[in-house]
């Protein structure tokens, strides 16, 4: 996921102080693995200055996603990527930040 987003804007695993905006955080929630295929469920949170550059983000983000399956990112091929939970609002820590998240399901395998 942090390959596959980062051309986007930067990516990340954890929410850093001081992080500059905009970036992304993704973090596996869930899902299963059998060796050969890994099918995580994965939260994306989109931080920006803004309420409408969260969203910008949010979507630019869901796009490259959903549209990522039969691909290959770094040492994974990519075979399926749907949306779980569309995005939303979400009240970040930091009220100068603004966050959108969504919910995605991949399926992928090592190369």
């Amino acid at each position: 996921m942090i390959a596959l987003l980062s051309p986007i804007a930067p990516t990340v695993k954890a929410k850093r102080q001081g992080q500059p905006l905009p970036y992304n955080v993704v973090r596996r929630i869930g899902g299963a693995e059998d060796g050969i295929t890994d099918r995580p469920i994965v939260r994306v949170d989109n931080y920006a200055a803004t309420d409408e550059q969260a969203e910008q983000l949010k979507e630019a983000c869901r796009e490259r996603i959903t549209e990522s399956g039969c691909t290959l990112v770094g040492d994974a091929l990519i075979d399926t990527a749907r949306e779980v939970s569309g995005g939303h609002d979400i009240a970040a820590p930091d009220p100068a930040d603004h966050r959108q998240t969504a919910v995605y399901q991949l399926s992928f395998r090592a190369v």
